[in-house]
């Protein structure tokens, strides 16, 4: 009896231990699963900028995704920013092929971002080397149906102030924003302020016409990417509008959207806001 008494004591006093154990094993995978989760290799990540704009305006958007521990790659398209490539030398294959190239840097599937022009740029890469695409995320993006350009479905986009504003070269080779000092923020940018949208003007550039009135030819089987894509709104827009965008968001099959409450050019107006967005997408 005395005996049976002194094991029970002896029992009792290692229920705390034991708890003790448990409790450390289970902190210790906790801190080794939210180690796991640090550590987890971050996709790289290939950002196309839109018509009328260059890389530049993904600069900070660079630099934040970059501070995140992303490997970051801006395509430049020909004919945008400092490039010089004569206006009817530019194509739409030409967009796609500088994005092949950007991927293809990498030995491993990438997160490709998309804005206005670059949307239907990043459409038509997707369906090409959709084996090459982790996620395709689209902000503000175009995304035309195959045998579509971006010009048929800017046409089609009525409440937009883009298509009334534009003025062809003598040749039409080139595509201009009447009175640009004036109407390019108004559809750009009419949320950024005075310093950003002097910037914008003043990295102003003709758009060439030949890759705009291209229409992209894809299997829509090849686009489907099961799922992986994503699109952000932008429901201030005066460029593609929100109730387009939707329309577009629809028919392409995406599920999986954001909203921000910006103009056509958040990377520029609410840039915080966009990385905030995008770093969410690209940790799903």
């Amino acid at each position: 009896m005395k005996k049976s008494k002194i094991n029970a004591q002896n029992s009792l006093r290692t229920i705390p231990k034991l708890f003790l154990l448990l409790f450390t094993a289970i902190a210790s995978a906790s801190c080794t699963n939210d180690e796991n989760r640090a550590n987890a290799k971050k996709s790289p990540v290939v950002l196309v900028h839109g018509a009328w704009q260059a890389s530049y305006v993904w600069d900070q958007t660079e630099a934040d995704l970059k501070a995140a521990g992303y490997n970051v790659t801006v395509v430049k398209l020909p004919g945008h920013g400092d490039d010089t490539t004569p206006a009817y030398q530019v194509s739409f294959k030409a967009y796609v092929e500088e994005v092949r190239k950007a991927i293809n840097n990498y030995d491993e599937p990438v997160i490709l971002i998309g804005h206005s022009l670059g949307g239907a740029v990043i459409t038509q890469t997707a369906a090409e080397v959709p084996q090459k695409i982790k996620k395709l995320v689209y902000v503000a993006g175009f995304i035309p149906q195959s045998g579509k350009s971006v010009l048929d479905y800017s046409q089609m986009d009525k409440a937009s102030l883009l298509p009334a504003s534009l003025q062809l070269s003598e040749d039409q080779t080139l595509a201009g924003i009447v009175n640009p000092e004036v109407n390019l923020p108004k559809i750009f940018s009419q949320d950024a302020t005075d310093a950003q949208k002097q910037f914008l003007v003043a990295k102003y550039k003709a758009e060439p016409t030949i890759p705009l009135g291209t229409p992209l030819t894809y299997k829509t089987e090849d686009y489907n990417l099961g799922g992986k894509k994503y699109y952000i709104f932008t429901t201030a827009d005066n460029t593609i509008t929100y109730p387009f965008q939707q329309e577009m968001a629809k028919s392409a099959g995406i599920t999986n959207t954001y909203t921000i409450n910006s103009g056509h050019s958040p990377f520029i107006s609410k840039s915080a806001e966009l990385t905030k967005l995008l770093k969410e997408i690209l940790s799903k």
